[in-house]
């Protein structure tokens, strides 16, 4: 397994593990939430019954108190609450006593009642199961306990009404203790689980890796033995999708076998060193005229010479290959860089003709996928044909963008002649050509064929017609499907 493959579950275990870990921190909250609710159903059923009971005394005595019917009340039912012995076993956790306590307050917040009676006459008023209380709304609190333990508790205090009025809190009160082993074991068994679950889709993951990659690996290790120019067997592959995949290629390279696919490519790129000869040409030429741009000049004499040794020694590599050999149609590149460096090679040419190139871009980013050397030769074909067909003062416009399925589009328009009526089925015939109108000369005639066999070879959109006013358009799209099938 490669470092891309230990990277991607690297990150999966990452993404995994903060998944878990978050999920795990939410235990506690949810817990108290809990039993926060419960607290307010039993805080309201105690204020119910102290109010039914305390509503009886006023009845009797103007001059009764809330602190007679909770002392009345509770009182008694604490004392035998908290002298009960049990063995309750829940879950993982057994309970020996009641832990649950109580206070109440008058309608100033004063305690009148305390069932551990250490509270009794303190001030409650700015707490906030009182505080929020008194004023109607839900009051509620998590606050360390004043005994001796002092451990965290939960506060829920409800209001004790009679008629519209509130005329005290009672609150019940859960130490906090009593609530974190159902936490931690939650926690522990969470993460248990959580362990098993990781561990078996790292499995299935490992499982599911091998049985991708490994059909891949051998079709990779075929292709490439095809490049070094062995003769292999095709490989078993068990997985359909790729198998059918490998067959495809496998086809496509029994395709293109043959000394005339061959030599058809070596003599149409031995037509394609004219551009860049022109291109060194018409520098020359400018070098007598114009001195201020003599660095750029020599510049560009030495890039298209460059291109030219790179013509040939590609054109010295097709010559050579063999009928097991293919055309890589896989690179990745910028298309908006590789239009932009073929439009300066022919800047030259065009200060000489007097015309002008406009390019026109949405962005500097454009990907594509093909094969970056016959692409390039192809649209230089077609900025060619634009130029020769041009007349002085003439504009050439040259618009570059995807569509919103991603598609690229290369649109390539002069204002030139046109195109005859009887010659627009015949234009991508090899060695047909229409007489230039500078010079009344032919070319070769295969350059339009050349660009026909990439755009096929690309899986692309080739479309050349004329424009409503003067002049040709040429258009190149790359489809989504020609650039998907190589990726």
């Amino acid at each position: 397994m490669d470092s891309n493959h230990n990277r991607f579950f690297f990150i999966l275990g990452l993404g995994f593990y903060y998944l878990i870990d978050k999920t795990e921190e939410s235990i506690r909250p949810r817990y108290m939430e809990t039993v926060e609710e419960s607290l307010n159903d039993t805080a309201h059923l105690f204020s119910a019954v102290l109010e039914e009971d305390y509503k009886s005394l006023l009845k009797r005595s103007s001059k009764a108190k809330i602190a007679d019917s909770a002392d009345r009340i509770f009182s008694p039912l604490f004392t035998n609450a908290k002298e009960r012995k049990f063995n309750a076993k829940i879950y993982s956790l057994t309970k020996t006593n009641v832990d649950l306590q109580i206070y109440v307050t008058d309608e100033k917040g004063i305690v009148v009642f305390d069932s551990e009676g250490y509270r009794k006459g303190l001030d409650y008023s700015r707490y906030n199961d009182v505080f929020l209380t008194l004023q109607g709304k839900y009051g509620a609190r998590s606050s360390k306990l004043l005994d001796p333990q002092g451990e965290g508790a939960i506060f829920v205090g409800a209001p004790i009404q009679i008629g519209k009025s509130i005329v005290g809190v009672i609150t019940i009160i859960k130490p906090k203790i009593s609530v974190v082993p159902f936490i931690e074991t939650a926690r522990k068994k969470f993460w248990q689980i959580s362990l098993i679950v990781g561990l078996s889709i790292a499995f299935l993951f490992a499982v599911l890796a091998y049985l991708l990659f490994s059909p891949i690996r051998k079709l990779s290790s075929y292709v490439t033995s095809l490049r070094s120019g062995k003769r292999v067997g095709f490989p078993k592959i068990n997985l359909k999708e790729i198998r059918e995949l490998g067959i495809e290629m496998d086809e496509l390279v029994r395709s293109l076998e043959g000394k005339e696919y061959i030599e058809n490519y070596v003599q149409t790129l031995a037509h394609e060193i004219k551009s860049p000869l022109s291109s060194i040409l018409a520098s020359a030429e400018l070098l007598e005229t114009n001195r201020e741009k003599k660095e750029s000049l020599i510049s560009n004499i030495q890039s298209e010479g460059k291109r030219i040794q790179n013509l040939i020694e590609r054109l010295l590599d097709l010559s050579s290959l063999e009928a097991n050999k293919e055309i890589n149609v896989k690179e990745n590149f910028n298309l908006y860089v590789l239009v932009e460096s073929l439009i300066s090679g022919f800047l030259p040419e065009a200060e000489r003709k007097s015309v002008n190139i406009r390019f026109h871009y949405e962005t500097k980013e454009i990907a594509a996928t093909g094969n970056q050397f016959f692409l390039s030769l192809a649209i230089q074909n077609l900025i060619q044909n634009a130029l020769d067909f041009s007349k002085k003062g003439n504009e050439i416009q040259i618009h570059l963008k995807t569509d919103e399925n991603g598609i690229c589009i290369l649109e390539i328009s002069d204002e030139g002649t046109g195109i005859p009526d009887y010659a627009i089925s015949k234009i991508y015939n090899r060695f047909y050509s229409l007489p230039r109108p500078d010079s009344g000369k032919k070319s070769s005639g295969l350059g339009l064929s050349f660009v026909r066999q990439v755009a096929l070879l690309h899986n692309a959109k080739l479309k050349i017609e004329n424009r409503m006013e003067a002049g040709v358009v040429a258009t190149l799209a790359l489809t989504k499907s020609s650039q998907s099938q190589h990726n």
